[in-house]
């Protein structure tokens, strides 16, 4: 038994010239006396009760978790240092300059990672495991920058956090020879039958997910992407709707100053009572964005039906646009599948009412974007 109080993160191998850690197993049961945890899972279990059954409630919310999954891929990407905004994100690749075209690959791919995780577990009933998140490892990395780090594949040679090499890293994770028993160990935990909270499970998996670094890239990334995927396999989500990278990324030095002092100084319950806040936090927001994005659609569903002209055109363009919100009239031609003079007429008339704005400023290859709609999602992007 594993008191939160009393954890021990692990001890270290000499490996000549560096130190590497190997953590503690964590396939135990667990207990704490910490009201703080309680009280926060309490809260946490509350808020995301509340929007899994809100999602249930609202129609056509797969549309609308679209956009959802893009600010994650966007959010979660930033950690890891790409520089592109939301809106960069869905320009045209023509329109974005080469440095960043890499930056969107990736999200792209984290996206399809995303889409291939859900319905791996939705549809086909794949259990959570370590080779599910091999699965997702394989399509991250596929043609993107750490396409030669083994996708798919755990790491056969060490990696280490900050510094240039291990002897002068800021953290230096498991050794080969340890691993793949921590993985093992780790696979175990998420599938062990006992009382444990699953957000109190997962927020142990994902300390000891970034603790073990089982890939050579990307791995920041995966365990971020489990934190959905174990919500949906443990039925505490019914829709994909729950995305915590925002959180991690605004709050990006207490994430990972958390992380460190749980290997370091054993901290298990500030780490766990970080993620809790960060459980509550994002069920709310995703609630509160699900909400506004509902009357927003009801006050485009009004604008459609007092149109006349184009009445058709309009609403299908609207609608494509909820899943991507920015787009040339090239591409809303191919969404919709509408010829160009129609769709080019129609846009015109959206923009001259203020339901779309033209954003290169350019005469040609213009690219519009649904402007509240926009707003919703990326209110609090700094760009």
């Amino acid at each position: 038994m594993i008191t939160v109080e009393k954890f021990n993160s692990g001890k270290y191998r000499n490996n000549g010239d560096f130190l590497s850690f190997i953590p503690s197993p964590i396939n135990d049961a667990w207990i704490w006396s910490s009201s703080e945890i309680n009280a926060l899972l309490s809260q946490a279990d509350r808020e995301i009760g509340a929007l899994s059954t809100y999602s249930e409630l609202i129609p056509d919310l797969d549309i609308y978790i679209r956009m959802h999954i893009r600010v994650e891929a966007n959010k979660s990407n930033r950690i890891e240092g790409t520089k592109t905004s939301i809106e960069e994100d869905m320009l045209p690749k023509e329109n974005l300059i080469s440095e960043k075209r890499d930056d969107v690959q990736e999200i792209e791919n984290y996206i399809k990672a995303m889409d291939y995780g859900v319905k791996r577990i939705i549809d086909d009933d794949f259990p959570f495991s370590s080779r599910f998140l091999r699965e997702l490892h394989q399509i991250l990395l596929q043609g993107v920058r750490g396409e030669h780090k083994t996708p798919g594949e755990f790491r056969r040679s060490q990696n280490f956090i900050g510094g240039t090499k291990p002897s002068d890293a800021l953290y230096v994770p498991p050794s080969i020879a340890d691993l793949d028993s921590a993985m093992e160990d780790f696979d175990r935990f998420a599938n062990r039958n006992d009382n444990l909270p699953v957000l109190i499970r997962l927020a142990i998996m994902h300390y000891q997910f970034e603790t073990i670094h089982p890939f050579l890239d990307g791995n920041g990334r995966i365990g971020r992407l489990m934190i959905p995927m174990y919500l949906l396999s443990k039925n505490i989500l019914v829709k994909p709707c729950f995305y915590i990278s925002d959180y991690f990324e605004t709050h990006r030095s207490e994430y990972y100053s958390s992380l460190q002092d749980t290997r370091v100084h054993n901290a298990m319950e500030r780490w766990i009572c970080f993620f809790l806040r960060a459980s509550i936090a994002t069920a709310r927001k995703a609630k509160d964005t699900f909400n506004s994005v509902l009357h927003l659609v009801d006050k485009y569903n009004q604008y459609i039906a007092g149109k006349k002209k184009m009445h058709t055109t309009i609403g299908a363009i609207i609608r494509e646009m909820y899943s991507r919100p920015i787009a040339s009239v090239a591409m809303l031609s191919e969404m919709t599948g509408l010829g160009i003079t129609n769709v080019n007429s129609a846009v015109n008339m959206l923009v001259k009412d203020g339901i779309l704005a033209e954003i290169t400023g350019g005469k040609r290859n213009r690219v519009f974007m649904l402007v509240e709609y926009m707003k919703i999602f990326s209110h609090n992007d700094e760009g």
